[in-house]
């Protein structure tokens, strides 16, 4: 007899459970759906996998007591497997659909959920911005959204907190809540949670009265994570002035100096933050005042100064050779897991009992599959439904040489309620695209995000703040206009600061900073710059010849041509950089140190992460860039010593 396809078992499995005016007990399940093991223990944990697949889908199977030596019935409740109507206009849900086409958030659950919403298929539309939410981030907004108290570890300390929202500023996701263990507001960096935060019952993250969460995000990341606040005199010179005092606000500004540089003060609360944004700015910056400051910044990079060499490790890495990097994608198991297929296959049923017929090509291409595909995921699914399984209570699907007709119950029509990713793809891009300078608050998306966030729980507990360079208007009317500029552009990879001719293409936000993809007549192709690194602009007439590239990359830093592939060692004090850039690959070693390797487009970008990673950090090869990190440190000294 052949193996019944789980995804069937598991089709199955949701229909009858659906359908239960009463719990039902494993033996009836069993009895019910076709494809249990005969066997008491082996069956059990098959359901058990199932059913903790399909909690994990965000479908509610319950567990109820019932009478009878099993104790224990189950069965899915319409109400919470159904989504509440939205009562979206059309023109909110086009919205929508630009918006997760225009936000990339690393899966497809912005998709899945436009899915479930009966959505005609994603915009055609370039992504305007890209976030990377951390693996804690989805489990957060669930306990946020349900009031849940929630434990965590946060650079290995055990936390509880009762949390406020998800506030995402200066290019990271923070955690903001009350913390019960100090009894005040806190705010945590959620990419430095364990990936599992335990979430409590609903209702048992009760906030103080009054609790104000945008008190407890800090305005600057060396705000975060201190009690005592001090303050810090800074000298920046001319090439980093301006970026800086936009960054920092004109508050900050002291005193100019007739070159071109600024003095400025900040005040402080987290000096490893701090330490790490000065070392950031290389020898454009030192620390004046007070002597404690300065003389911590010396310490730190005279460690770095004299740190011994490591011992050879024989070859060097390879360079990147153009055209390409070295790294080499996962391999991806042939065909999709069944949580995919079972998450598309329910959004095609649902989609099909709405519409009733559509071409089969229409219906393959909205869902992402081949058209052999489709038909094979029809076919089981016109296998599926309720006991006894005759002919008029399975899915009655017909599938022709050119179409799809389906006669499905109407309760199928209804959409299914979103998972939390899901729920969170939605808000996310929603809020991003409306913290996009320009974006209408009282608009089509305005409108949908709040009506989503109302059904979902979430409403006010998702902020997303993008930075405004003092550019980026006109950067932005330049593309929009397809106008040619001269720009002076300082590198943050080589540290150089150049005139170029620039044909923009695009704006995009990366990761909270915003970039221009241009082509550049300087380099001859396709490049990327940081928006807040360009000094000055001007208009140089229409684009003359109109340049259409290859989808620009996701990725903020892409390797160029003749790249460098370093090898580093890392202690654990420095083992953040995993996280924290793109690597090619890495080994963890059990003291929590980790050996890397990793592509460097130019020496500048290499040396600021060299001294934020500080001596624990050790370059292994290749030989010329074994002592980069010293040179730089004795460099910035340098500054110290006069």
């Amino acid at each position: 007899m052949p193996t019944l396809d789980r995804l069937e078992r598991l089709t199955d499995l949701v229909l009858v459970l659906l359908q239960a005016t009463r719990p039902l007990t494993l033996s009836e399940l069993a009895r019910d759906v076709p494809g249990y093991p005969e066997g008491r223990d082996a069956r059990r944990q098959a359901f058990e996998r199932d059913k903790r697949l399909l909690r994990e889908e965000g479908i509610p199977v319950l567990t109820e007591a019932v009478e009878g030596p099993e104790q224990f019935g189950y069965r899915i409740d319409p109400d919470t497997f159904y989504l509440p109507d939205l009562h979206l206009t059309p023109d909110e849900q086009a919205a929508l659909q630009l918006a997760v086409a225009g936000v990339h958030l690393g899966d497809p659950s912005g998709r899945d959920a436009l899915a479930k919403l009966g959505a005609s298929g994603l915009a055609d539309a370039r992504p305007l911005a890209s976030l990377d939410p951390p693996p804690a981030l989805v489990p957060l907004f669930e306990a946020v959204r349900r009031r849940a108290l929630v434990r965590f570890r946060h650079r290995g300390v055990q936390r509880q907190l009762a949390p406020a929202g998800l506030w995402f500023r200066h290019g990271h996701w923070y955690a903001v809540g009350w913390d019960l263990d100090r009894h005040g507001p806190r705010s945590f960096r959620v990419d430095r949670i364990a990936a599992d935060p335990e979430v409590g019952p609903d209702g048992s993250g009760a906030l103080p009265e009054g609790f104000d969460p945008a008190a407890a995000v800090p305005d600057e990341p060396w705000l975060a994570g201190g009690e005592d606040v001090e303050e810090v005199e800074l000298a920046v010179d001319s090439v980093e002035a301006g970026r800086v005092l936009a960054e920092l606000g004109d508050d900050a500004l002291i005193g100019r100096e007739a070159d071109g540089s600024v003095r400025l003060r900040v005040r402080v609360t987290n000096r490893v933050g701090f330490r790490s944004f000065v070392l950031g700015l290389l020898d454009h910056a030192e620390v004046l005042q007070p002597p404690a400051v300065r003389n911590e910044i010396v310490e730190w990079l005279q460690a770095i100064a004299s740190a011994p060499r490591p011992g050879g490790r024989g070859t060097a890495p390879p360079t990147l050779s153009p055209g390409g990097d070295d790294r080499s994608a996962p391999s991806r198991p042939p065909g999709r897991d069944v949580r995919q297929r079972l998450r598309r296959l329910l959004a095609i049923v649902g989609w099909l009992a709405r519409v009733g017929a559509a071409p089969i090509d229409e219906v393959a291409q909205r869902f992402g599959l081949s058209r052999d595909e489709l038909v094979r995921e029809l076919e089981l699914a016109a296998c599926c439904g309720v006991p006894p399984y005759s002919p008029d209570v399975l899915m009655e699907i017909v599938v022709t040489e050119t179409t799809v007709e389906a006669f499905l119950p109407e309760g199928l029509a209804r959409p299914r309620r979103l998972t939390p990713a899901e729920g969170f793809a939605l808000a996310a891009a929603a809020r991003t695209i409306l913290a996009v300078p320009g974006a209408d608050p009282d608009g089509s998306l305005a409108r949908a995000a709040a009506k989503l966030e109302e059904v979902l729980g979430s409403r006010g507990s998702l902020t997303v703040e993008l930075p405004v360079p003092p550019l980026l208007p006109e950067v932005t009317r330049l593309v929009d206009e397809q106008r040619s500029a001269d720009i002076v552009y300082h590198s943050g990879s080589t540290d150089e600061v150049t005139e170029r001719r620039v044909d923009p293409v695009q704006v995009v936000s990366l990761d909270g900073r915003w970039y221009l993809d241009a082509f550049c007549h300087r380099a001859g192709g396709i490049r990327r710059f940081r928006v807040d690194r360009i000094q000055r602009v001007r208009d140089a007439g229409p684009v003359q010849e109109r340049v259409t590239p290859a989808e620009p990359p996701d990725d903020a830093f892409v390797p160029g041509p003749g790249a460098q592939v370093v090898e580093l060692e890392l202690d654990p004090g420095s083992a953040w950089v995993l996280e924290s850039v793109p690597v090619l690959g890495s080994t963890r070693r059990p003291d929590g140190g980790a050996t890397v390797t990793l592509a460097v487009g130019g020496k500048a970008w290499f040396e600021r992460l060299l001294l934020q990673a500080g001596a624990g950090a050790q370059v292994l090869g290749p030989p010329e860039w074994v002592d980069v990190g010293r040179a730089a440190a004795e460099r910035v000294l340098g500054r110290y010593r006069r």
